[in-house]
């Protein structure tokens, strides 16, 4: 729920006109909007709207909190079930997550930010699994947009970047990514750490699938040099994978291969079934080249 709403659900409790609940604090065609998410409020004047309706501005905000506490447990169970259904294939389950969204009474500005990410996935899992689909671009542009609107390298765009690479071409995700290491270079913060790794991550894989691997050492190291946390465990075996692929790439050593089905392996061996077998597959189609 928006300050908009609870102010509209407040003053309707209260049987008031919009022109009694404003009275001279702002003009009631702009606060018609504010309910209406369409324009913000200060705080100043939020407060002194609370004050002339009586109302106490710690309940008010107590409420709001609740309300946004809500909203980001129902978030977090769309999205824990979407990254499910992605490891899965599963794209029946996506299509009702986005539907569940498209349903929900989340704010519309959020039910459509929510529902194109869930969708994204959906285009992701077609591009890469489905050899004859023809790719919805426009679906594309709108993530891209929603990914730049975002000010700054936070920890959402950087996850939504990694989720939606595939919607770049390589040279693209190239600058982006020497951009993002750039400007993170210097953090500590370990979520920030994690979504530069997968990005990395999946920079080198998609680098690799285009046949380009010269210069992807430095990209490695960086990996290698972040600490050893049990949240860098997967990306940083993943990242071990390509660099022996690399190693085999250029060497034609066999040593290499057998490095790479041993971390495949301790994937299927530690109940990641899918992700093992999607880095065997991987490392057939690197032998495959050879």
């Amino acid at each position: 729920m928006t300050i908009g709403e609870l102010l509209k659900e407040e003053r309707l409790a209260k049987s008031k006109t919009q022109k009694e609940w404003v009275g001279n604090i702002i003009s009631t065609s702009y606060y018609a909007k504010v309910e209406k998410n369409k324009h913000r409020i200060t705080a100043e004047d939020l407060l002194a709207l609370l004050h002339r309706n009586h109302i106490d501005s710690s309940d008010f905000f107590k409420r709001l909190e609740n309300e946004r506490d809500l909203i980001y447990e129902q978030e977090e169970n769309w999205r824990h079930t979407a990254t499910t259904a992605v490891y899965h294939h599963d794209i029946p389950t996506l299509k009702k997550i986005v539907q569940s969204i498209k349903d929900s009474d989340l704010p519309q500005d959020k039910k459509d930010q929510d529902a194109l990410e869930v969708e994204g996935m959906i285009e992701t899992l077609r591009i890469n699994y489905e050899d004859d689909y023809q790719p919805n671009l426009e679906l594309q542009k709108k993530l891209r947009e929603r990914i730049f609107d975002i000010p700054n390298f936070t920890e959402l765009k950087l996850q939504l970047y990694c989720d939606f690479m595939d919607f770049y071409d390589l040279d693209a995700n190239r600058a982006i990514v020497k951009q993002i290491i750039k400007e993170t270079s210097n953090t500590v913060d370990n979520k920030i750490m994690v979504a530069v790794s997968a990005i990395i991550n999946n920079f080198i894989s998609n680098s690799m699938s285009n046949n380009q691997y010269d210069g992807l050492d430095c990209y490695i190291e960086i990996v290698e040099k972040m600490p050893q946390i049990p949240e860098l465990y997967l990306i940083k075996s993943s990242i071990a994978v390509h660099k022996y692929l690399i190693a085999y790439h250029f060497h034609k050593d066999e040593k290499y291969i057998d490095y790479c089905q041993k971390i495949a392996e301790s994937y299927q061996l530690t109940g990641m079934e899918d992700f093992g077998k999607s880095i065997e597959k991987f490392i057939e189609q690197e032998k495959n080249k050879l």
